[in-house]
């Protein structure tokens, strides 16, 4: 993984970190575990939301901020 890769993945999680989104996260990533789930099939999930996620922000469906 590259320095700059590193470094933006630091600073997404100090920014998670600062307004207490970590643990739900990590919460949801234990009960896929716990129902069977594995690490790529759980990285293909947080992938499909993340997209689906950044569409309903371009088409303002809802807030980024919020």
């Amino acid at each position: 993984m590259s320095d700059n890769h590193l470094a933006v993945h630091a600073s997404l999680r100090r920014r998670l970190a600062a307004v207490n989104r970590v643990a739900p996260i990590v919460n949801c990533i234990r009960k896929m575990r716990v129902e069977g789930l594995v690490d790529n099939e759980i990285a293909g999930l947080l992938r499909h939301a993340a997209d689906e996620l950044e569409r309903k922000i371009k088409d303002r469906e809802v807030d980024p901020a919020a």
